[in-house]
Formats: structure tokens, C-alpha cells, sequence
């Protein structure tokens, strides 16, 4: 008989547990208002686009790699609707998706990244959390891009169909929906903390409820407390107990976190399975910064393997990568010049930056130096240092 009451008092708190943690209240409704928009309401920004019936059949990007597709939604208050539904079919691993949208009267758009669309239903989103979401919305869209440093831009979009748009009013079913999507749905990894206790603070914009993690601590830990009050294990049978729960929530962690990485796996097989090993280098994401190294060293082939090198450029990022690219030259990045000024031969590569060379003198880090050009080009402009600082 406790066997029984434990099973069904574990039962309801972790129901309880779950309801609570998806922002269940008890005066919702089980079943909330809906507004519908299919596919075919909206209508391409960017790229190309066409309704196939109730769908949107969207078959290739912008100028710039992108997509977008917007919808007039008069009347719909945020406040009253925080729930967003999205189905997509055949939607690529190798792009991101956001959610863009505009309030009435207002020109500014709002924007935040949202899970990979699943091939067997629709993912759900609470945008009650995001602080822009308030008063009347009067426009709905979804912009598709290349997930940032995983293929070429030029690589990244293949067809999908955009199915339908949902926009829900807060209830029992609609908050479980959004639970579920947050904890199974995949989003791009580089724009979520690896924190397993919540969301990330920075480069995520995405709601997020508590992480798989810690509720599995706490369902844990609820479960060892009714084990000790309801079937009165004490000692080395309720230390028993104990550990088989933390190993079978061990390993069911386990097996989710085994289900993301076969989701990357699978991105990076979408991305680069059809590209010989031989060159993959040259299909990197961004084949400009590498176009640019190989052009550098191409210049410099000449030059003695221990020349210096620096390297400047308007991003410390643009910068990284631009010296990762053209190793072996032995480059540094351009910061500041040492306390005892830059050696004669000295090669300064500036890409895209502002001219900096007038009358034989280069500027650099707010000093002169006598310097000649041994290469200006569009975007990759290479000096040398004659002599000392003047």
C-alpha cells in the first residue's frame, strides 16, 4: 500500500513540478484563444518566394544570403497572445531562424533567434518573457540567415516551405508546448550558454524556462524526500534509492545530451559531407578572410620566415581570423607599437582599414614611421618599416 501511495504522490509533484516550472497557473485555461496565419498570408522581403496553397514555398535568398517573409497582423495584442506556434517543412540545419516584428506606430523592428523548426510538429515559444513584446503588434515575420561560422553563406539556404504561424493566448496546454520546445528543439549552439542551470545572459535572446538539469535535481530531490516520509526508508535502503534515481537521471541526461551532439553531427554531415576532405579548406564560412591570407602569403612569399608581421584591421575578430588564416607568417596583431619602436623591415598589413600612409610616413598606433608600400590594394593594404620612430 505505500508502494502505491509513493508511486502516486511522486506522481503529482512531479506533475506539479513540471506545470509550475512551464508558468502554468492554475486560472488558465486548458485550451487558449488562437489566431492562425498559413504560410500563404505572408509575403517575401527578401528572396524569392511563392504561395503553394495554404503554403509558402520559399526557394532561394537575398543578395546578401538571407530571407525574409513578413505578415500584417491588425489588432493583436501582444499581452493577450505571448504564445508564438511555427511549423516549417524541409527547414535546413545550416540556417538560423528569428522572429521579427513591429509594433503599430512604431518603425523600429524587434528581433530574437528562435529554435530549428522540427520535422514532426510545431515549436512553440513564450514570448511573454521578451520585454518588446507588449501593446499592439501590427506586423509578423520570420528571417532565415546562414548559421554564423558553419558553412559559406553561399552554401547555406536550400528550399523550405513555411507552413503556418500561430500566435496563442496563455493555457495549461500551450505553456506545457513551450517547455517541451525549449527542452528538445535545437538551436544554434554558439548563441546559447553551456550553463545547465539557465539561459545565457549574453548573444541569447531566446526565452528560456529552468534547464533539464537542475529540474531533474529537484525531481530528485523530491522524490528522496517522500521516500523518506512515505515509505520510512532510512539508511542504507533510502542511500540505495537515492543512487538509483541520480544514476537513471545521469543517464537519461545522458541520452539527451547524446541526441544534441547526433544533431550537430548531422549539421556538420548537411554542411560539409558532400565537399571533398582535400577542399574543405577553401569552404570555409568566411572565404573572404581566407581569399585574403592566401593573397597575403602570396606577397610575402619572399620575405625571410621570421619577418614580423602585423596585422590590423577595424575588428578584433576580423583580425583572429585573418591571422589564423595566413599562418605560418609569423603575425602579431597590431595594438600598439612596442616601448622600443618597430624594427626596420618591419611589414604592417592593414585590411580594410582607413588610409594611414601620406608623404613616406605610416601611422600607427598614434606615431609616425618612415615606411614604403609593398602593396595597396582593395582591402589589403601592406607596408614595411624603413627605420626608426620619427
Amino acid at each position: 500500500m505505500r508502494i502505491a501511495i509513493f508511486g502516486a504522490s511522486l506522481l503529482a509533484v512531479w506533475l506539479i513540478l513540471i506545470l509550475l516550472v512551464a508558468g502554468v497557473r492554475w486560472n488558465m485555461p486548458l485550451h487558449g484563444e488562437h489566431r492562425v496565419f498559413h504560410g500563404s498570408r505572408f509575403q517575401q522581403v527578401f528572396g524569392e518566394a511563392e504561395p503553394n496553397g495554404q503554403d509558402l514555398r520559399v526557394d532561394a535568398a537575398g543578395a546578401d544570403f538571407s530571407a525574409l517573409q513578413t505578415a500584417q497582423v491588425p489588432d493583436l495584442d501582444a499581452q493577450h497572445f505571448p504564445i508564438l506556434s511555427y511549423r516549417f517543412d524541409d527547414f535546413p540545419r545550416t540556417l538560423e531562424l528569428s522572429l521579427v516584428f513591429r509594433r503599430a506606430g512604431s518603425k523600429d523592428v524587434e528581433s530574437i533567434s528562435l529554435p530549428r523548426p522540427t520535422a514532426d510538429g510545431a515549436v512553440s515559444v513564450d514570448l511573454s518573457g521578451v520585454a518588446a513584446w507588449h501593446g499592439e503588434i501590427s506586423e509578423i515575420g520570420f528571417a532565415q540567415f546562414p548559421v554564423a561560422q558553419l558553412v559559406p553563406p553561399q552554401q547555406a539556404f536550400r528550399p523550405f516551405t513555411l507552413r503556418s504561424a500561430t500566435l496563442r493566448s496563455a493555457s495549461w496546454f500551450g505553456q506545457v508546448d513551450t517547455l517541451l520546445s525549449a527542452w528538445f528543439a535545437h538551436t544554434p549552439w554558439q548563441l546559447v550558454s553551456i550553463s545547465a542551470l539557465g539561459p545565457s545572459e549574453i548573444g541569447d535572446s531566446t526565452p528560456h524556462p529552468l534547464r533539464p538539469p537542475l529540474v531533474a535535481a529537484i525531481a530528485l530531490a523530491l522524490a528522496a524526500v517522500l521516500a523518506w516520509v512515505v515509505l520510512g526508508l532510512r539508511g542504507r535502503a533510502w542511500r540505495r534509492l537515492l543512487a538509483i534515481g541520480v544514476g537513471v537521471a545521469w543517464l537519461a541526461l545522458d541520452l539527451c545530451w547524446l541526441r544534441d551532439l547526433d544533431y550537430k553531427r548531422r549539421t556538420d554531415q548537411d554542411a560539409w559531407g558532400n565537399i571533398a576532405l582535400a577542399q574543405r579548406q577553401q569552404h570555409v564560412a568566411d572565404g573572404d578572410l581566407s581569399a585574403a591570407a592566401l593573397e597575403l602569403k602570396k606577397i610575402l612569399r619572399d620575405e625571410p620566415p621570421d619577418r614580423h608581421v602585423l596585422l590590423g584591421s577595424l575588428s578584433p575578430f576580423v583580425s583572429i581570423r585573418l591571422a589564423y588564416h595566413a599562418a605560418p607568417l609569423n603575425i602579431g596583431l597590431a595594438v600598439a607599437p612596442p616601448a622600443g619602436g618597430l624594427p626596420a623591415g618591419t611589414i604592417i598589413v592593414r585590411y580594410d582599414m582607413p588610409a594611414a600612409f601620406n608623404n613616406g610616413m605610416l601611422g600607427f598606433g598614434g606615431q609616425q614611421f618612415p615606411a614604403e608600400p609593398v602593396e595597396e590594394g582593395e582591402h589589403l593594404a601592406i607596408y614595411r618599416v624603413l627605420g626608426a620612430m620619427r
